[in-house]
């Protein structure tokens, strides 16, 4: 083989070497990063430690110095809840009744966002929701209360309840028993 084409083999080696680490890395950004975040989120040491499966944990207040998110917001209130469906529907319940700003938002296991609903779309009725596993029903108790049911993309993901608060140590009595509405439990 000549020289030339020895070197546009080379060349041509070296063209699919680089597509193929692009397609990677696209591909380890795009769908693997937004996985093992949450996964990390979900079962992370601090999950663990607020035992958030299937049930509503309530995130001490953030401070200034809280670091567990990127910028966190001394404003607002967190709880989280990690659901698993494989063992199927979990009911999802929360009655804040709040004259001031708050939301459930629920994430799939990939970290997209597929439901939220808050203060002003509630319009003072409590949040009652069924979840369930593509496929799958609520179950039969589910259809003698108000409840909605939710598809959700994935068998597991997370719920963020986020309530304002302007001046907590003023609103504290207000504002820890109206999180503490917040119920995920297993159906």
């Amino acid at each position: 083989m000549s020289a030339h084409g020895q070197s546009a083999r080379t060349w041509r080696t070296s063209v699919w070497g680089l597509l193929a680490t692009v397609v990677l890395s696209h591909l380890l950004a795009v769908w693997a990063a937004p996985h093992l975040i949450m996964q990390a989120l979900m079962n992370g040491p601090t999950a663990r430690s607020m035992n958030i499966h299937n049930q509503a944990a309530f995130a001490a207040r953030v401070t200034a110095a809280s670091r567990d998110v990127v910028m966190p917001s001394p404003d607002l209130l967190y709880s989280v809840c990690a659901y698993d469906l494989s063992q199927g529907p979990v009911h999802i319940s929360a009655n804040p009744d709040l004259p001031t700003y708050w939301s459930i938002a629920l994430y799939a296991a990939n970290s997209d966002n597929f439901f939220v609903i808050n203060d002003r779309q509630a319009n003072g009725q409590p949040v009652d929701l069924w979840l369930v596993a593509p496929g799958t029903s609520p179950p039969a108790s589910a259809s003698a209360a108000p409840s909605r049911m939710l598809v959700a993309p994935s068998k597991t993901g997370f719920l963020l309840m986020r309530l304002l608060t302007s001046n907590y140590a003023a609103e504290k009595d207000t504002l820890e028993p109206a999180r503490r509405t917040l119920r995920c439990t297993p159906g």
